[in-house]
């Protein structure tokens, strides 16, 4: 019986240690489960930051295309607006003659002397006609 005793005192043992712990085999079990629950985070954290690394390269990129897009099409207004020059300067020092061309610049001539009258009508009212217009004045903000 001596035995049975000290089979019942080590099994009580075991049990008030278990307790105390917080369940022996439970709190393994418990550990057990957050690790994996911690590994899900870690690897949803790291989705998400990839997935966002991404979406700004591929915006950072985007802008890049834009901003070359502007750039090569601002430089092309600019080239017609230096070729128009040149051919005008073609037409008036009769190295050049096409009837299509001829009539673009006589209406080019005609906008300038409108303008001209516009800028004279301006400075008649006390105006500046190279300075923007405020809203104040009325206008938004255009400039002539």
């Amino acid at each position: 019986m001596s035995e049975r005793r000290e089979d019942e005192g080590a099994a009580a043992g075991e049990e008030a240690e278990g307790r105390a712990t917080g369940g022996g085999t439970r709190e393994r079990r418990l550990t057990g489960e957050a690790e994996p629950l911690a590994e899900m985070f870690a690897d949803l954290f790291g989705k998400l930051w990839r997935r966002g690394r991404v979406e700004m390269e591929k915006a950072a990129r985007k802008g890049r295309e834009r901003l070359t897009l502007r750039q090569l099409r601002g430089d092309r207004d600019r080239m017609y607006q230096k070729l128009g020059k040149e051919t005008r300067q073609l037409l008036e020092a009769g190295e050049l003659e096409h009837p299509g061309i001829r009539r673009g610049v006589e209406r080019i001539r005609e906008l300038e002397a409108r303008l001209l009258e516009a800028e004279d009508a301006v400075r008649a009212v006390g105006g500046d006609p190279d300075k923007e217009v405020s809203g104040d004045e009325g206008g938004g903000s255009e400039s002539t």
